[in-house]
């Protein structure tokens, strides 16, 4: 996993590190629609990177989370 998505998921969001597997459902990680936002924010803050609460949503699982932040840092 994408080491600045992984600090803010644990350091920003106060999620659990022991759920953030790849294949690991956004929501029984805990990222209800307020956390989204929320990881939004935090990542256009700290990467510089702006991705919409819609896509990052779009997002089933962590895995698929975790490659859509990788191409969107990658295609800054």
């Amino acid at each position: 996993m994408n080491q600045s998505l992984r600090e803010i998921l644990v350091t920003g969001l106060t999620l659990d590190p022991q759920k953030l597997r790849p294949d690991v459902h956004l929501e029984e990680a805990g990222l209800d629609s307020l956390a989204i936002a929320e990881l939004g924010l935090l990542l256009h803050e700290r990467t510089g990177v702006a991705i919409g609460e819609d896509v990052l949503s779009s997002a089933v699982t962590l895995g698929a989370l975790d490659q859509l932040v990788e191409e969107r840092l990658a295609g800054r």
